[in-house]
C-alpha cells in the first residue's frame, strides 16, 4: 500500500474516533440534562403539590384526591403519594404500564434515572403528612432516543463526507499531481520536453526542480544528436548543389507514391521530368561557381512555383547534372498539365546565354503512374519522351500517350469529367491580346480559349487540353463556346476585329459546320470583325472541309486565317483554292533565317505567292532584331517574337 493512502486511511480512523467520541459524549450529557430536568420536574411537583394541599380549604380527604388526581392524571409523574405523619400511605396513584417507544437494548445502554422528591404538608404547625412525586421517564428517554438518532446520522453523513473528501483529494493527487510529474519524467525518455514542470503543491518543489535539470540535460544532449541525424539524413537525401531531394530520395518516394493507398492516393498520380539541354555548354563557358548558382535559382524558383500553384505533396528532385524530375501523387491530368506548362513557361524565363548568343534550351515530358506500374519502367518512359523532345528542337511538353486514354481511371477520364462539367456549366473563358505591326499598330485581337476545372489552380488555356478533347470527341464543342463567347466579346469591343481559333478535327464533326453556320447567322452584325483561323495541315488533309468553312464563312462576311504554314509548306499550292485574310510563318524556320539563306529564299516566295492573292503574310517567333529587319526587307510587317518588342501573337 501507498504511503499516501496509508496517511489516508489513518487520518480517516482517526477522523471516525473522533466522531465515535462525540457522539457518546454527546448523548451521555444529553442523559445527564434530561436526568436532572427530571429531578426539577419531580420537585417542583412535590413543592407545588404539597403547598395546595396545606391551604386549610383542601384539608378534606376528598379534596386531597381530587387534587392528587389531577397532577397525576396531567401523565407527568410515574408516581404520586401522599404520607401520613407517620409515613403510612393515604392516598398512593402508581403508573404501572409506561409505554416506552425506544429500544431495550437503548434504555440499558443509556438508563434515565429517575429520583423521588418528597415534601411536607402542614395546617399551620401541625403537620398533616408528605407527598412523594416521580416523574415520568418515557418522555425523556424518547428525546434522548431522538436526539441520539439525529447524533448518528450527522456523524455517517460527516464521515461519508469526509471519505468523498478523501476519495476526491488521493484521485486528485494522482492525476493532478503524481501524474504532471509521471509525465515529465516519460517524456524524458521518449525525447518530449512539454515545459518546464511546475508543482501545484510546495512539497513536490524538489522533485520538479529535479526533473527539469534532468531535462535541460536531456534535451540539449537530444538537440545535438538532432542535428547530427539531420545533417547526415541532408547529406544522404539532397543534392549538395541545389539542396533539392536526389536521385535516391526521390525513386523511394515515387515507389512509395506506386504502392496502393500511397499516401491516401490509391497509387496514382503524374509525374515531370525535365532536362537541361545544354548543360555541358553552358559548364564550358561559365564558372562552375556560377552554374552551380544558377541551377540553386532554378530549383528555388521551381520550388516556390510548386507552392502558388498548391501542388499538394509533391517531390522536387534532381536525378543527375542535368535532370529534374517533380512527383505529384494523386494529382489528375489537367491540373498536372497546368502544372507543367507552368514550370516549362518558368524554365524558359530561367535561361541563359550559352555559346554565341544563343540561350539554353529545356526538355520537358510529363506522364502517368498507376499502381501496376514500376518505377524503372515510367522513368524509361520519361526519358524516351525527353530524347523525343530534344530532336524535336523545341521546348514544348511531350505528353506520353498514357496520359490521355491508357489506363482506365487515370488521363482519359479526368479530362472527359473537365470538359463535360465546363460544357455543362459553361466554365469557359476567353484570354485576349493584340496583334500589332512593328510600328506598334493594333492590327486585330487574338482570342485563346480557357477552361476553368476544380482540379486546376489556374485556367488552362486550349494548347491544352484541345489534345485531349480531341481524343475524347468533344473538339467540336469547345470550338462552339469558342466562337460564341468571340462573338459576346465583339458585342463588348465594338470597335475592335478578333481571332478564334478552330482546331482540324472539329470540322469533321457531325453538324459542326451547320451550328456554326446557324450562329453566324444569329449575329450577322458582328460576323465582319470576326476572323477564324485553322491550321495549314487542313488545306492539304482536309481541303474539302476547310474550303466549305471559307465559303460558309465568306457568306457571312468572316474572314479566315492560315497558322502554321512552315510545318506543311504544301498548303502553298492551295491558297489560290479558298479566299484567306492572312497567314502565318514561325518556328524553327524563321528562328533560324539568319543562318540560312534558303529560309530567306523560301520566305521571299511565300510573300509573292500571298501577295497576289490579297493574303497578308505574318511572321511568329522571331528571335532577335536581325531577323525583324530581315523579315521586314522581304515586306512581313507584323511580326512577333523575343526580338520584336512591339509584336503579340500566340
Amino acid at each position: 500500500m501507498s504511503i499516501l493512502r496509508q496517511l489516508l486511511i489513518s487520518v480517516t480512523l482517526a477522523i471516525g474516533i473522533v466522531l465515535l467520541g462525540t457522539l457518546v459524549l454527546s448523548v451521555t450529557s444529553a442523559r445527564s440534562y434530561l436526568n436532572d430536568q427530571l429531578k426539577v420536574q419531580s420537585e417542583d411537583g412535590a413543592t407545588s403539590l404539597a403547598l395546595t394541599l396545606s391551604q386549610p380549604a383542601n384539608n378534606n380527604p376528598v379534596t386531597q384526591e381530587l387534587l392528587i388526581s389531577a397532577i397525576f392524571d396531567s401523565g407527568h409523574f410515574e408516581l404520586v403519594r401522599l404520607d401520613d405523619p407517620q409515613g403510612r400511605p393515604l392516598i398512593e396513584r402508581r403508573n404501572t404500564d409506561i409505554q416506552v417507544n425506544t429500544p431495550a437494548w437503548f434504555r440499558q445502554l443509556v438508563p434515565v434515572s429517575v429520583q423521588a422528591a418528597t415534601r411536607g404538608v402542614s395546617d399551620g404547625w401541625t403537620q398533616l403528612g408528605s407527598v412523594t412525586l416521580v416523574a415520568n421517564a418515557a418522555y425523556a428517554l424518547e428525546t434522548l432516543w431522538r436526539n441520539s438518532l439525529r447524533l448518528v446520522m450527522l456523524a455517517i453523513i460527516a464521515g461519508l463526507l469526509w471519505a468523498l473528501f478523501a476519495v476526491a483529494l488521493v484521485r486528485w493527487l494522482e492525476l493532478r499531481l503524481l501524474r504532471e510529474v509521471s509525465e515529465q519524467v516519460r517524456a524524458l525518455g521518449t525525447g518530449g520536453f512539454q515545459g518546464e514542470a511546475r508543482p501545484r503543491v510546495r512539497e513536490f518543489s524538489a522533485v520538479a526542480e529535479a526533473v527539469n535539470e534532468t531535462r535541460d540535460v536531456i534535451k540539449a544532449t537530444a538537440v545535438e544528436h538532432s542535428a547530427k541525424i539531420e545533417l547526415l539524413t541532408l547529406e544522404l537525401n539532397r543534392d549538395p548543389v541545389t539542396g533539392l531531394a536526389n536521385r535516391k530520395y526521390f525513386v523511394n518516394e515515387f515507389r512509395r507514391a506506386l504502392a496502393p493507398g500511397g499516401g491516401n492516393h490509391h497509387g496514382r498520380g503524374h509525374l515531370i521530368l525535365f532536362r537541361q539541354r545544354d548543360l555541358a555548354a553552358i559548364n564550358r563557358h561559365m564558372p562552375r561557381d556560377f552554374t552551380d548558382q544558377w541551377l540553386r535559382s532554378v530549383g528555388e524558383r521551381t520550388t516556390k512555383l510548386l507552392q502558388w500553384l498548391n501542388a499538394g505533396q509533391h517531390v522536387l528532385a534532381r536525378l543527375n547534372g542535368s535532370d529534374f524530375a517533380v512527383l505529384l501523387p494523386g494529382t489528375e491530368a489537367p491540373q498536372a498539365t497546368v502544372i507543367a506548362e507552368r514550370i516549362r513557361l518558368e524554365l524558359r524565363s530561367a535561361r541563359i546565354p550559352v555559346g554565341e548568343g544563343a540561350l539554353c534550351r529545356w526538355a520537358l515530358a510529363v506522364a502517368d503512374f498507376t499502381p501496376e506500374q514500376s518505377a524503372g519502367n515510367v522513368l524509361a518512359e520519361l526519358d524516351h519522351a525527353l530524347m523525343q523532345s530534344e530532336s524535336a528542337g523545341e521546348d514544348a511538353i511531350i505528353i506520353t500517350q498514357d496520359v490521355f486514354h491508357v489506363r482506365p481511371g487515370t488521363g482519359e477520364y479526368a479530362w472527359k469529367d473537365a470538359i463535360l462539367t465546363a460544357l455543362e456549366q459553361h466554365r469557359f473563358s476567353l484570354t485576349t491580346e493584340p496583334i500589332r505591326s512593328i510600328d506598334g499598330v493594333t492590327v486585330r485581337e487574338e482570342a485563346t480559349l480557357a477552361l476553368h476545372s476544380d482540379g486546376s489552380p489556374e485556367p488552362i488555356p486550349a494548347t491544352l487540353f484541345i489534345p485531349p478533347a480531341v481524343r475524347l470527341g468533344l473538339a467540336a464543342e469547345c470550338d462552339i463556346q469558342a466562337v460564341r463567347l468571340g462573338l459576346d466579346w465583339l458585342v463588348s469591343n465594338p470597335a475592335t476585329s478578333l481571332t478564334v481559333r478552330l482546331s482540324l478535327p472539329s470540322l469533321a464533326q457531325p453538324r459542326f459546320l451547320e451550328r456554326l453556320d446557324a450562329m453566324l447567322a444569329d449575329r450577322p452584325e458582328l460576323t465582319e470583325r470576326l476572323f477564324l483561323e485553322v491550321d495549314a495541315h487542313g488545306l492539304v488533309e482536309q481541303h474539302d472541309l476547310v474550303c466549305r468553312l471559307a465559303t460558309d464563312a465568306q457568306k457571312h462576311g468572316v474572314r479566315i486565317g492560315l497558322r502554321r504554314l512552315a510545318q506543311q509548306f504544301g498548303a502553298l499550292t492551295q491558297l489560290h483554292t479558298l479566299p484567306l485574310s492572312y497567314l502565318k510563318i514561325g518556328g524553327g524556320f524563321v528562328s533560324t533565317m539568319t543562318q540560312s539563306p534558303g529560309s530567306q529564299l523560301l520566305t521571299a516566295s511565300v510573300i509573292e505567292t500571298a501577295k497576289p492573292l490579297g493574303i497578308e503574310v505574318y511572321a511568329e517567333d522571331v528571335p532577335d532584331r536581325e531577323t525583324q529587319q530581315i523579315l521586314t526587307a522581304l515586306g512581313v510587317h507584323v511580326m512577333r517574337g523575343p526580338g520584336v518588342a512591339n509584336a503579340s501573337i500566340t
